[in-house]
């Protein structure tokens, strides 16, 4: 990973009057000297930071005490960090992680065959351009014909080796959306909210302009003013109409245009979410092969394992999720000495600044912490301050 340095420049603007009084000179003049020594010292500090990880450590440790941030490690089942085990936060794409449990279940069940072929215009019917970072296109880029027939299991890698939103609802549509959030229920995750088709929610605010006769300066605060049932069966319903009759591309791309921050902001607050406990849970029983069946994690591991370099490293998957506002990261990995590593790690209400640095360092975070005991033994140390 490329080093990361952020210096910070402070300008200190000094309003200087007329004064009587040579004293009240000295006095501001001392304070100013104070304020730049401060400014100065909490340069160096930055400077002194891991160029890997130290930027990202810092918001986390500065944000523990809010609700900003959760996040919850372990090491052999011993904590390295946790923070805000139950506060719940949007989970963005980390969602599918409960869906790739029910495709691999579905699929040890026989209820589903992998390997059946699905023609690319039934997923494709669920892809909204420009909405999900080139996450579609991307994986269609990898198949021999981006426009012929799939496997299921392709549509499934898709969904979470690129985290197509597309691939998400095709799935959901094929799976059962009672039977993915009856999969919460059998997990036991007490703060799971019920998930709810993506593409779908795009499509919610033109629907909801649309229905209510409003305009569109008016469109954020009516979004806001539905309770979450009502917003989710919004999608629900969308998603429903659209498997017998899809959207156009001109109606997709007028919902799009939709899209402002502050409609994406109402977006990202109003997706499915959890808590870090929660996916904790998940992670570290899929990491022990607990739960389900041999079958079930062969499944799994086919469409949610890495292939690793790192002959270190026997088994890890991880699955990351994001908005313009959100960055997350549900880890697990086991390495060959038979040690066992969970990482979650959720956050909301980022700005510009602080969501590139969490983008540039949460994989070196994720990385040193499976390798590095010492690293382990500093977070653990910083954090519990």
């Amino acid at each position: 990973m490329k080093k990361f340095y952020t210096l910070l420049f402070v300008c200190l603007l000094v309003l200087l009057g007329a004064c009587s009084k040579d004293n009240e000179d000295e006095q501001e003049t001392s304070q100013n000297d104070m304020e730049q020594d401060e400014a100065l010292e909490e340069n160096n500090d930055k400077e002194d930071l891991d160029p890997a990880t130290g930027l990202f450590m810092e918001f986390i440790k500065e944000n523990k005490d809010s609700d900003r941030v959760a996040f919850l490690a372990t090491w052999n089942n011993e904590p390295i960090a946790e923070i805000n085990t139950d506060l719940a936060l949007p989970l963005a794409s980390v969602v599918k992680i409960i869906i790739a449990i029910e495709f691999a279940s579905q699929a040890e069940e026989g209820n589903i065959d992998p390997s059946e072929m699905i023609a690319m215009e039934e997923v494709d019917k669920y892809y909204f351009p420009n909405t999900d970072g080139g996450a579609h296109d991307a994986w269609k880029s990898t198949l021999e014909d981006e426009e012929g027939d799939v496997s299921l299991e392709q549509i499934a890698q898709g969904m979470m080796d690129f985290s197509s939103n597309a691939n998400t609802d095709y799935l959901i549509e094929r799976l059962g959306l009672e039977e993915v959030n009856n999969r919460i229920e059998e997990l036991d995750l007490n703060h799971h909210e019920p998930i709810y088709p993506l593409t779908a929610s795009i499509a919610i605010p033109k629907k909801v302009m649309e229905d209510n006769n409003i305009e569109e300066n008016e469109l954020e605060d009516a979004l806001r003013d539905l309770d979450d049932d009502a917003y989710r069966q919004i999608a629900v319903d969308l998603f429903e109409e659209w498997q017998e009759e899809p959207w156009t591309d001109e109606e997709k791309e007028e919902a799009g245009a939709l899209l402002d921050m502050s409609i994406q902001k109402v977006w990202s607050d109003r997706l499915t979410h959890a808590t870090a406990e929660d996916y904790h849970q998940i992670m570290a029983m899929l990491n022990n092969k607990e739960h389900y069946s041999e079958a079930f994690y062969e499944e799994l591991d086919a469409i949610f394992s890495l292939d690793l370099e790192d002959e270190s490293i026997v088994r890890t998957a991880q699955k990351g999720g994001s908005t313009a506002f959100v960055l997350n990261q549900a880890v697990y990995a086991e390495d060959a000495d038979g040690n066992r590593f969970e990482m979650i790690l959720f956050t909301n209400d980022l700005n510009l600044s602080e969501l590139e640095v969490a983008a540039m360092q949460v994989q070196a975070l994720t990385d040193k912490l499976v390798n590095e005991e010492d690293f382990r033994e500093e977070v653990k140390e910083t954090l519990a301050e």
